[in-house]
């Protein structure tokens, strides 16, 4: 009868114990969720005289954009950049005439750049100097 007595006050303290320590706060964590901007859709590349006029449909929330360029085909966000483009074009000019550069343009906002858009490309255009400014001298026989 005493074990079962000692168990039993055993147990009581214990429990009372446990009722009375100190119990976990429940806390609450704010989630911050950030929406990565959208990639910039329907990039045009055209090419004119040392110079490639791009074009593209505004991304909403976009305060920015970033162009991405290279003379060969892979553009990433480590290639050359042209920062705080303000509008949805830009005149990629003082190129060499003939030459093929490839694009991609991504929206910044505050918080980040967003994605990268789909790669485009152009050629500037071949200029034959001296062509449409020469005078051409006919002769007409008598």
């Amino acid at each position: 009868m005493k074990k079962f007595l000692y168990i039993i006050l055993v147990s009581f303290f214990s429990l009372t114990i446990i009722s009375c320590a100190e119990k976990e706060e429940s806390t609450t964590t704010a989630t911050t969720t950030t929406t990565t901007l959208s990639a910039p859709s329907s990039l045009t590349a055209t090419g004119g005289a040392s110079q490639v006029a791009l074009d593209w449909t505004a991304v909403s929330g976009a305060s920015s954009y970033t162009v991405y360029w290279d003379n060969s085909t892979g553009v990433s966000s480590s290639s050359t950049a042209i920062t705080s483009v303000s509008t949805d074009n830009y005149t990629h000019s003082s190129l060499d005439n003939g030459t093929t550069n490839y694009y991609k343009v991504a929206a910044v906002d505050s918080a980040s750049t967003g994605a990268l858009s789909s790669e485009v490309n152009a050629t500037t255009e071949v200029t034959s100097e001296g062509t449409a400014s020469s005078p051409v001298e006919l002769t007409v026989g008598t």
